[in-house]
């Protein structure tokens, strides 16, 4: 599939949201694990793994002929992500600390866990946009008015 020049531009924007979201999620991790004393960060590797590097690897099939493929795949992962970190947020039971953990840890894991859904919803809306432009894409060449 020939992709335009702005399905191009939708795709690098979503890479860039993600390697941000990235970021933004590991930074909420550790801070969970700064402030909870049974959320054990190495218990949750693979989790973190998962959520961080498969949005990068299927949003670099974004520029293959696998495009909708990996925007499928992006849209997916970012949704379950985004049920995954509501539930462990609120769905849990609350931080077990041993003392009061420091106030700087509170503000970043409330930040980190706000940017961290805004972007997730972004990226999702982001995608879906991409797809919509793919589909047009393959309609005009196709020949079939949409």
């Amino acid at each position: 599939m020939i992709q335009t020049e702005k399905s191009r531009l939708q795709a690098k924007q979503v890479i860039y949201l993600i390697a941000v979201h990235t970021g933004i999620y590991t930074l909420y991790n550790y801070a969970h694990g700064m402030i909870n004393l049974l959320y054990v960060l190495s218990e949750y590797i693979p989790i973190l793994l998962i959520f961080c590097l498969a949005p990068l690897v299927a949003a670099l099939l974004l520029f293959t002929q696998s495009a909708r493929q990996g925007a499928i795949l992006v849209l997916g992962i970012m949704l379950a992500e985004l049920i995954y970190t509501i539930y462990t947020r609120f769905g849990v039971a609350g931080p077990f600390t041993i003392q009061e953990p420091a106030l700087f840890w509170k503000i970043v894991y409330e930040g980190s866990f706000g940017m961290t859904l805004a972007l997730e919803v972004i990226i999702s809306w982001m995608t879906f946009r991409f797809l919509q432009e793919l589909h047009k894409q393959g309609n005009s060449l196709s020949g079939n008015p949409s």
